[in-house]
């Protein structure tokens, strides 16, 4: 399949499930809202996110070498989202999370548009390298995923507080679930991130001779990694929980923003110098 039929593919298959997701929340009848979904709806989510994912591949594998625009690196972060909450609405039996995170899908879809032919990473010939990129990719994306969620869960818990009820907020996981969810992604985006950084150092070594460059990534991915440790020991341990939680992860994420998309930004787009 070329590109651009991968990309209508996979914004179309998008577009429609959204649709028919909210028209399904939308349903009302004379005793009020209500919600009926037919059995095939939850699996069919996967259609969409599975050719996001092969969309993602091509740019990231294409036939230049190994790419990672902050387009595409956008466009991931959204899929996994996307692809999480399909596989936990397919576990639980419900169709809410779907409903907020397919529309974005649709527009993340059409972000590796923007990269341009100016994002190969240098010394990503090397396996090493390659093994710590998909590492790295996957940490930034699974705890890029858990502060959606945390966000998406600060806003539903104040909604419940204000009593605005809704279809959509009617068919969700109930809070409890959707908590243990976030720290399952989270400790998920922790185990790779901790393996991101353990073959970081291996990389660091092979190209530039020291294990442990003292940089402004090091520094901010330890930071990042040493808060997000400290969450899931309160958690665990102390059963740290609610906004206090959700805090640290937002501080344990900025660090790594500013360790990450912060040099991405200034090589790619203030210098137009892609880098490592």
């Amino acid at each position: 399949m070329t590109p651009i039929l991968l990309h209508l593919a996979t914004t179309l298959s998008y577009s429609v499930l959204s649709l028919i997701i909210w028209r399904q929340l939308g349903i009302t009848t004379s005793e009020g809202p209500t919600t009926k979904f037919k059995p095939w709806i939850n699996p069919l989510t996967l259609l969409p996110v599975g050719l996001h994912f092969a969309l993602t591949y091509h740019y990231s594998l294409g036939s230049s070498g190994l790419q990672l625009g902050l387009g595409n690196f956008t466009s991931l972060i959204v899929a996994s989202t996307c692809l999480i909450y399909a596989s936990h609405s397919i576990w639980v039996g419900k169709n809410s999370l779907p409903a907020f995170s397919l529309p974005f899908g649709a527009i993340a879809s059409l972000l590796p548009l923007l990269d341009g032919p100016s994002t190969h990473i240098p010394n990503s010939e090397l396996p090493i390298f390659k093994l710590h990129l998909i590492l790295s990719i996957v940490a930034y994306g699974v705890l890029s995923v858990s502060l959606i969620h945390a966000i998406f869960m600060g806003y539903l818990e104040k909604s419940l507080h204000q009593h605005k009820l809704s279809p959509i907020i009617n068919n969700l996981p109930p809070l409890l679930k959707l908590e243990n969810l976030l720290f399952t992604i989270v400790l998920i985006g922790f185990i790779t991130l901790s393996a991101a950084l353990m073959s970081g150092g291996l990389v660091s070594h092979k190209i530039q001779s020291t294990l442990l460059p003292i940089n402004h990534k090091i520094i901010f991915s330890i930071a990042s990694w040493l808060l997000f440790a400290a969450l899931l020991i309160g958690r665990y341990a102390l059963g740290w929980r609610g906004k206090a939680a959700r805090k640290i992860l937002v501080m344990g994420f900025f660090l790594l923003i500013l360790a990450y998309l912060g040099s991405r930004f200034v090589s790619e787009i203030i210098l137009r110098n892609p880098q490592y």
